[in-house]
């Protein structure tokens, strides 16, 4: 295995495993505030992808403003999931609104096939196709790319989070919504807010994924490997998401070069039960203690 082959396959796999990364981030950040799971999460960036495609299309957008389409189109689906159906069942147990969302991502996914039916569609890519030579390896400019704009997306939000207000009252409520309602923070515009967020997230992440994996009503599935990476890293922790979706990335396209081809897509669940035996918090989470 030459060194050429293995630098192009760890790029790629940090590529795949930063679009893991933020679809954790985006589960997160919902889990933080409401303590709630939204499996629903890859469907609604699947529907934001769709509808800046067809503004794209339709108005002959460039790549900037189809992007700021989708972004507009995730902010305000999240909202009005988050106000319409997710806050009438706050008083229902998180397992309900568990079963919520998973009822909610068969919906928007019957829906998109609807409206622009089950085939595959090409997404316009921000980035060139020819490889960039660099020494004796050959990388991809779209891995680059996503890398590049994942990172940077990751780092806004890390800001957001540490240094405005918001970020502080989204912290806070995480960490107990009860004596931040006393603070006088309003914990149903950070439920807003979370969710909002979130629909953001996986709007960018969205546009940057699709144009690799193509277009369709089935992209949304992507889910599951950002649940998986959030796990490992350590469900609620923010590091940890990031930690745990570039490990799996460069796992995921290791594996074939050492292992059978066809064990590529069980690998993820292989090192979830791994991660979990071995160290159930997660690679950088930690165990919370709560009194009952």
């Amino acid at each position: 295995m030459s060194a050429a082959t293995i630098v192009h396959v760890v790029v790629s796999g940090l590529a795949t495993g930063a679009i893991y990364a933020l679809m954790a981030l985006s589960l997160v950040i919902i889990y933080n505030a409401t303590r709630t799971l939204n499996f629903a999460q890859g469907e609604m960036l699947m529907m934001s992808t769709f509808v800046a495609w067809s503004a794209q299309r339709a108005l002959g957008l460039p790549l900037v403003l189809t992007l700021v389409v989708a972004i507009l189109a995730g902010g305000a689906l999240a909202w009005l999931v988050e106000r319409a159906i997710i806050r009438r069942a706050i008083a229902g147990t998180h397992w309900d609104v568990l079963i919520i969302t998973v009822g909610l991502s068969l919906i928007l996914r019957a829906a998109a096939g609807l409206a622009w039916t089950h085939d595959e569609f090409p997404f316009p890519s921000f980035f060139p196709s020819a490889p960039l030579v660099v020494g004796p390896a050959r990388v991809a400019p779209v891995s680059l790319g996503i890398l590049g704009g994942s990172l940077a997306l990751m780092a806004a939000l890390w800001a957001l989070f540490r240094f405005t207000r918001l970020g502080r009252a989204m912290r806070a409520v995480a960490q107990n919504q009860r004596a931040a309602r006393l603070m006088g923070i309003s914990v149903e515009r950070v439920y807003s807010t979370s969710w909002v967020l979130a629909g953001v997230v996986g709007a960018v992440a969205g546009v940057l994924v699709a144009p690799v994996v193509f277009l369709s009503s089935t992209m949304g599935l992507i889910v599951i490997n950002g649940f998986t990476a959030a796990v490992i890293g350590g469900f609620g922790s923010m590091p940890g998401a990031v930690v745990g979706g570039m490990f799996l990335g460069v796992l995921e396209n290791l594996a074939p070069l050492y292992l059978p081809s066809g064990i590529r897509y069980s690998v993820p669940f292989v090192v979830l039960v791994a991660v979990l035996v071995v160290r159930p918090a997660g690679l950088v989470g930690r165990v919370e203690r709560r009194k009952v």
